[in-house]
């Protein structure tokens, strides 16, 4: 917008200083002007409209400009406003006591139509400097909230604010986790016998819709391992009953497959402990938990037969009460001796 076409409001309660006013500043270019007989009215055109500039009388019977002037300052939708005062000669006091309230200048009548188009041009510019670093910094901040959108995407969502605000995220322990491994059956085999494009977007199906199921039980995806996706509870989020979540979680996932909302049987498996988490690599980043935890979890999840969720024996007992289960035996888990493994009741 050019200085030209900007909004200018001259609050006056005298007719000729409003109508000499509007008449010079129509003359040095200035065509968009409103005019107000008064404080209270200037207030409301205020309140109602968008202005560029405000020429305010400082005498006025109704409400003193100087009372105009401090109600639009201490409005934050409105105090960037740029007010010139308009004053007769020899007002200095009431003229300094305007300029420390927040005007950002004044003229004295008689008007010197030099001057006063000097000072309008001056208080425009730096509107037009002030409204364009406003929106800047919207547009600044809009980007800082796309980037934070995208990190959650690949990153739980306390590892991206982190990144957002020191550039880094720090290794952490986490004692409390639990996680579930849901892999796809006979997904090797799809792809063997379908095109690249295929099977991405039935493994972004399938996994969109895995991820708002993580969503309503508060779950955290924390990777995808081909066509294996890796969730926790206990990461981000704080939850009295994690296991719970994670096992209502994975018998949601099951009655998605048995339904045919996807068209794949599912291996889940789920096991509870301390993992250590942070971001790996520097160029390529990965945000992934290492640990006994998590190898026991993709162990587990290898025993299950389609559509099965098996659950270890550390899971169950956090969660005793609250998940229906049925032994399986013991187990022969990789590095680990026997080990019982519990099937969650459909």
């Amino acid at each position: 917008m050019s200085i030209s076409e900007s909004k200018i409001l001259v609050v006056d309660d005298i007719e000729a200083n409003r109508y000499t006013l509007e008449r010079r500043l129509n003359r040095d270019g200035f065509t968009n002007i409103t005019l107000a007989d008064g404080g209270k009215a200037g207030l409301e055109l205020v309140n109602s409209g968008d202005f560029d500039l405000i020429l305010l009388d400082l005498m006025m019977p109704d409400i003193s400009g100087l009372d105009v002037l401090k109600t639009i300052k201490q409005d934050p939708l409105h105090r960037h406003i740029p007010i010139i005062m308009v004053t007769a000669v020899g007002e200095i006091e009431p003229t300094v006591e305007c300029i420390a309230a927040g005007a950002d200048d004044y003229i004295a009548k008689p008007f010197n139509k030099t001057l006063l188009k000097a000072r309008v041009e001056a208080s425009l510019e730096k509107k037009i400097l002030r409204d364009q670093e406003e929106v800047y910094l919207a547009r600044i901040e809009e980007d800082k909230k796309q980037s934070l959108e995208w990190l959650r995407k690949f990153l739980p969502r306390n590892a991206a604010s982190q990144i957002m605000s020191t550039g880094k995220v720090q290794p952490r322990r986490y004692e409390d986790v639990a996680i579930i491994v849901c892999d796809l059956y006979g997904f090797t085999k799809f792809c063997e016998f379908n095109s690249p494009e295929d099977v991405v977007e039935e493994l972004e199906d399938v996994f969109g819709n895995f991820e708002k199921v993580f969503d309503l039980f508060n779950l955290e995806k924390i990777k995808t391992v081909g066509d294996c996706i890796v969730g926790a509870s206990g990461i981000s989020t704080v939850s009295s009953d994690p296991v719970k979540d994670v096992a209502n979680c994975a018998l949601d996932l099951i009655s998605m497959s048995a339904d045919e909302r996807i068209k794949w049987k599912l291996h889940i498996g789920i096991h509870f402990g301390p993992v250590v988490a942070g971001v790996i690599g520097n160029e390529s980043i990965q945000y992934d938990f290492l640990g006994e935890t998590v190898n026991t979890a993709f162990s587990i999840c290898d025993l299950t037969e389609p559509n099965e969720i098996l659950i270890s024996n550390n899971a169950w007992m956090q969660s005793r009460n609250s998940v229906k289960v049925s032994s399986t035996g013991l187990s022969k888990l990789k590095g680990m001796t026997d080990y019982e493994i519990f099937k969650v009741s459909i």
